[in-house]
């Protein structure tokens, strides 16, 4: 008895579409923010930061990180929410637009998630969360809330003229 195969019942694989975001969610005085991991580079906390005499408010000092000396800003003010000074050691995330790296404190890192609906900034579904609309890319829901993605480019714009007046003694402390 011969035998013919039988055609397979497996169906062919369909391409997996990648997610339109992923995204690092941070928490900033009880908010929730999302990050573009395209302009994440990672999470280091610092025990040891150097402070920088007449350095902006927001400019915490400075710290090192693998040979590298980092600004650690603290980018509360920016979006809007309390300041307050930073314990000794802090968590940060390590953002990065073009050659400015900066170390921005944050509260926590809530995780790593894929998205695959992004909202736009002017989004009628976002109207009444309360966030700094010149600073986000867009909205993305999580844990039930809509959350927005911060720009991080425009964010650092903002602060860049803060890291170029202190980037002399960046480069004397090197």
């Amino acid at each position: 008895m011969t035998m013919t195969p039988v055609a397979s019942a497996i169906l062919p694989a369909l391409p997996e579409t990648p997610p339109a975001l992923r995204a690092c969610l941070i928490s900033l005085a009880g908010s929730a923010f999302g990050v573009d991991v395209r302009s994440a580079r990672e999470v280091a906390v610092f025990d040891e930061i150097t402070p920088l005499p007449r350095a902006p408010r927001h400019l915490i000092g400075v710290a090192n990180l693998r040979g590298t000396i980092l600004p650690i800003m603290d980018i509360r003010g920016a979006l809007g929410l309390p300041e307050g000074r930073p314990p000794r050691s802090v968590r940060t995330l390590v953002v990065r637009d073009g050659s400015l790296v900066v170390a921005a404190v944050v509260d926590s890192v809530l995780g790593l998630e894929p998205f695959d609906a992004i909202l736009p900034p002017d989004s009628p579904s976002a109207s009444r969360v309360r966030a700094p609309r010149q600073f986000v890319a867009g909205w993305i829901t999580w844990a039930g809330e809509v959350v927005p993605v911060l720009d991080v480019r425009r964010l650092l714009a903002v602060l860049r003229t803060t890291v170029q007046a202190v980037e002399p003694a960046l480069e004397d402390r090197a």
